[in-house]
């Protein structure tokens, strides 16, 4: 039997965020790639395969509504599934309104999490 391994991308600048993002969706068979360094996000989105993105929306130095935004104007992304996380008490507007496809608030729940994803990723064979 062939297993596919989705390509997820967590962007995140707590480390402690995007190690535990990673862990538990390694756990339950994604394959994923985690930074902390937003400023190089857009780059590696562009130079390497992803399935999904999930990013903060305020990160050190730059927003990631921005980020966002700038993905889904690109025709090379566009189609790229977003979903935006965050603390702020208006995230869920900004971030949609940036283009994210859908928005999870901090902090989550590891099962809605893994819901969300599950909506946005191939069936895992």
């Amino acid at each position: 039997m062939n297993k596919t391994f989705n390509r997820i991308f967590v962007v995140d600048d707590d480390p402690d965020i995007g190690m535990m993002l990673k862990l538990m969706l390694e756990y339950h068979g994604y394959n994923v790639l985690a930074t902390e360094r937003a400023e190089k996000a857009e780059d590696m989105i562009q130079n390497q395969h992803f399935d999904l993105v999930i990013m903060d929306m305020l990160m050190s130095g730059i927003n990631g509504t921005d980020i966002c935004s700038r993905l889904k104007k690109d025709i090379t992304t566009a189609n790229l599934p977003v979903i935006m996380i965050s603390a702020h008490p208006n995230a869920r507007e900004i971030c949609m309104n940036a283009g994210a496809d859908d928005f999870i608030a901090k902090p989550f729940d590891i099962n809605e999490l893994l819901s969300t994803v599950s909506r946005f990723t191939p069936a895992l064979r």
